[in-house]
């Protein structure tokens, strides 16, 4: 089965931001409101909230389109759920391979937000907002 099949309908149910404490330039009050995926083990000292669990199912199908040539749905699992950093890594990962599979250059990503959504079979399906 795949991502596709499971999620229509689909419901939001959250929207996941990335908060970055500014360390050399000053946004408002200090803070970025997104976070480079390239520098995501950098950046993830500075933000906020990190360890908070943001999914507490334990499967998440992230989907991912933007900016490669072909859709891909990957699933991650966990006994305990999904905090911020540990999305925000796993995300990072998955761009990673996929920068060097389609030789994509990923330093001007940033990661905004996620979109939540939890179809009506029950699957959680993450979506990325991207910006360059």
């Amino acid at each position: 089965m795949t991502a596709e099949e499971n999620q229509s309908p689909r419901n939001l149910v959250n929207i996941i931001t990335f908060n970055v404490r500014a360390t050399k330039t000053v946004g408002d009050e200090g803070i970025i409101p997104w976070i480079n995926i390239a520098r995501a083990n950098e950046e993830i000292l500075n933000l906020v909230d990190a360890n908070e669990t943001v999914i507490k199912e334990q499967t998440v199908v992230i989907s991912i389109d933007y900016p490669f040539e072909n859709r891909g749905t990957y699933w991650l699992t966990s006994d305990i759920g999904y905090t911020r950093a540990g999305l925000l890594i796993a995300i990072r990962d998955i761009f990673l391979e996929l920068s060097k599979k389609q030789g994509i250059n990923i330093d001007a990503l940033d990661l905004v937000a996620l979109d939540v959504y939890k179809t009506d079979s029950g699957m959680i399906e993450v979506t990325l907002d991207i910006d360059l």
